[in-house]
């Protein structure tokens, strides 16, 4: 469009000199030709008057012209090119003029104005083919500016309504953990609060726990795979009818909670997971089984639901599970490969070193003994703890044995080998810090004791996964001290601020209903913590294939 515009002032200024601009750019106008004529008429003689008087009407003809082309030029470009087309009409006014008064009053101006008429006629054709050119030209551009207009109005529409799709789907996600992890980070980067200022308690992320925790509560589906009723082994398979009690209560506790929940379905095609309900507990309590037959029974076991269903092979077994609090259940599975190496195991011991423990794909569960009641009197207070730190248990592992030769003689430490001579529950109301030292096995009921009691937990293991890991910041509740520290126990305790125990103290407060079983399950207590061990890892189980 501007190589036109170029062309259009190059065809008037071979004959026209710039008369300079008015106000915002446009040309001056000048419409009145008479005053020029009439002032050049006063130096002719009479005789040619008549010729004055033909230039004068071929000049008002010509401005007549000019005067509707300048109108149609205003009406085309009245909206972005006004100021163009008056340029051009007034530089035509202007030769009009210019190329009249030379020849008025000439002999000769009859000729010469009939070689001025063929000649503005030709340059009359460049002009009009020059100016439809440059209208041409400008309507595409206003229609090109046009289309990219609506183009950018299109894209923004569609971005407000990506913008509006985004919301709905967020605020339907709104209890998914990926939409609060999101807005968690966008609060930070918003606002540029430090993570440490967020409240989450003694939880990794406290509000990732609660809406993953209301997800599992609203979808989460298990099968559990049935058995025939007049099955000799049936009592291997089914719920204890009676309250649980003993040391390995806690398995007997989750398959009756499960049993009772809304999570079973009868559809197993709808399933996230597949319980294999053997326990292995009452299997090795049986005597046509046996300590030694407990693997051969477990692999016949596995095999029948090979046989009889489709849905361990479509996975592997990766999205099935079994639960034990046996340490038994470290070797159960030895003779089915792929159940160790795909099954979920929901196990007790849940030390590196046991046969087959894959952690993070496998999920320690705590050891708890039954209890009736609420909270114990005392454990809500830290007054009346005036002792440093408490164990008493048998000395079955070199762990234990370095504890006790390090600090049975100390007084604020008390080391107790065997039963005590008071109450259990008065050493774990009475002490800061009560000990969870390995024995011959890490499946003992003492981080339960101590979290029923109030008692700050100080775990002394190597190569241990602590129950629910996943979603407890143990480091914000509880001491870690390797065993080859043993020696530095009392400093590392008494390193510890009265601030810092009393925080530690109000969060084994709040993560104590984790460690209890309930008939019925309540709310957040083990079963359901255990179940969500179980749905934070349906991420990791392969698709099935329909």
């Amino acid at each position: 469009m501007s190589k036109s515009k170029d062309r259009a002032a190059s065809c008037t200024s071979k004959f026209v000199s710039d008369q300079g601009a008015g106000r915002n750019g446009f040309a001056k106008r000048n419409y009145s030709t008479h005053p020029r004529v009439s002032s050049a008429s006063t130096q002719l003689k009479w005789e040619v008057k008549a010729k004055k008087f033909l230039l004068g009407l071929l000049a008002l003809t010509s401005l007549l012209v000019l005067s509707a082309r300048i109108t149609l030029y205003v009406s085309l470009f009245r909206s972005t090119r006004h100021d163009v087309a008056t340029q051009l009409a007034q530089s035509e006014s202007r030769l009009v003029i210019k190329l009249t008064e030379p020849y008025v009053g000439s002999t000769r101006g009859v000729e010469k104005m009939k070689v001025m008429e063929m000649e503005s006629s030709t340059d009359q054709h460049n002009r009009d083919h020059a100016a439809d050119q440059l209208v041409v030209e400008t309507n595409a551009a206003v229609e090109m500016e046009s289309t990219d207009q609506n183009t950018r109005l299109d894209h923004d529409v569609q971005l407000v309504q990506a913008v509006e799709t985004e919301t709905l789907e967020s605020n339907k996600l709104v209890d998914s953990a990926d939409a609060i992890a999101f807005l968690d980070e966008l609060t930070l980067n918003l606002t540029g609060t430090d993570e440490e200022e967020i409240d989450n308690g003694p939880y990794h992320s406290r509000r990732v726990f609660e809406a993953n925790y209301d997800e599992m509560n609203r979808n989460i589906k298990i099968f559990v795979y049935p058995y025939p009723r007049n099955d000799p082994y049936r009592d291997i398979y089914r719920a204890w009818e009676t309250r649980p009690s003993g040391n390995y209560a806690s398995e007997a506790y989750f398959k009756q909670a499960l049993m009772k929940s809304s999570y079973v379905t009868s559809n197993a095609a709808e399933a996230d997971f597949f319980f294999m309900p053997v326990s292995i507990t009452r299997a090795r309590m049986d005597k046509r089984v046996g300590t030694e037959g407990v693997k051969r029974f477990c692999k016949k076991h596995v095999t029948s639901l090979r046989n009889n269903w489709s849905y361990w092979n479509r996975t592997g077994g990766v999205d099935h599970f079994y639960l034990s609090c046996h340490s038994i259940a470290r070797t159960a599975m030895e003779l089915v490969p792929d159940v160790r190496q795909n099954a979920i195991q929901l196990v007790c011991p849940s030390s590196y070193h046991l046969h087959y423990y894959i952690t993070h794909k496998d999920a320690s569960v705590p050891q708890i003994w039954p209890r009736d009641g609420g909270t114990p009197q005392g454990a809500k207070h830290t007054a009346q703890r005036q002792r440093l730190a408490f164990f008493a248990g048998s000395l079955n592992s070199n762990v234990r044995v370095q504890l006790q030769e390090a600090w049975q003689n100390d007084d604020e430490i008390l080391i107790h080998s065997g039963k005590v001579t008071f109450p259990y529950s008065e050493g774990l109301l009475t002490s800061k810090f009560c000990l969870h030292v390995k024995g011959f096995e890490v499946n003992t009921a003492r981080l339960g004791d101590a979290m029923f009691y109030g008692c700050v937990p100080v775990v002394i293991a190597n190569y241990y996964d602590l129950p629910y890991a996943d979603v407890l910041d143990w480091h914000k509740f509880s001491i870690v001290v390797p065993t080859f520290d043993i020696p530095l126990l009392k400093e590392i305790l008494k390193n510890v601020t009265p601030a810092q125990y009393t925080k530690m103290h109000q969060y084994v407060l709040q993560v104590r209903q984790h460690f209890q079983w309930h008939t019925p399950a309540r709310e957040f207590d083990a079963f359901y913590m255990v179940m969500y061990e179980l749905w934070i890892r349906r991420h990791t189980v392969r698709n099935s294939l329909q």
